[in-house]
């Protein structure tokens, strides 16, 4: 349980550092750049002391590269750009739809069949999604970025 907290403050970490950056004049891209540059430095290490099986192939090092410049440094790069217009509370929040996208491609792409418990969950975070977009205050949900401020 310590874990998942010491992870959920390091998410909430990086979106609160993620914001002050972008309203520093970071760009989306060189944001995630960045990050995923340190990250890649700092774990590169790890390879000596972990299997890496397929992995260090030709076809296991093209689907590595695949995985991360596309669906994630996609991801990623929307994920700055919400961090770009709305807060980082905000942005935190709406990817807690992620899963619940994921569930329903299961369901309607491989047929997969969701119990109770995931329905109940998938409701909650739904609930939980309109309550943030419903706000009363919508000048907080949308902010001006620094150059539309500026003009």
């Amino acid at each position: 349980m310590g874990l998942a907290l010491l992870a959920g403050a390091g998410y909430a970490g990086y979106a609160v550092a993620g914001k002050k950056l972008m309203d520093q004049g970071s760009t989306p891209e060189a944001l995630m750049a960045s990050v995923f540059t340190i990250g890649a430095v700092c774990l590169v290490p790890l390879l000596a002391f972990i299997p890496t099986g397929a992995l260090l192939t030709g076809q296991g090092l093209a689907l590595a590269f695949y995985l991360g410049a596309l669906p994630t440094a996609a991801a990623y790069i929307l994920f700055a750009r919400g961090l770009e217009r709305i807060g980082a509370g905000e942005t935190a929040t709406l990817t807690l739809a992620e899963p619940v996208t994921a569930a329903a491609l299961g369901f309607a792409v491989l047929g997969e069949r969701p119990g109770a418990a995931a329905l109940a969950g998938a409701a909650l975070v739904l609930a939980g999604l309109a309550l943030l977009a419903l706000r009363t205050n919508p000048a907080r949900r949308v902010r001006a970025t620094p150059a539309e401020a500026a003009a």
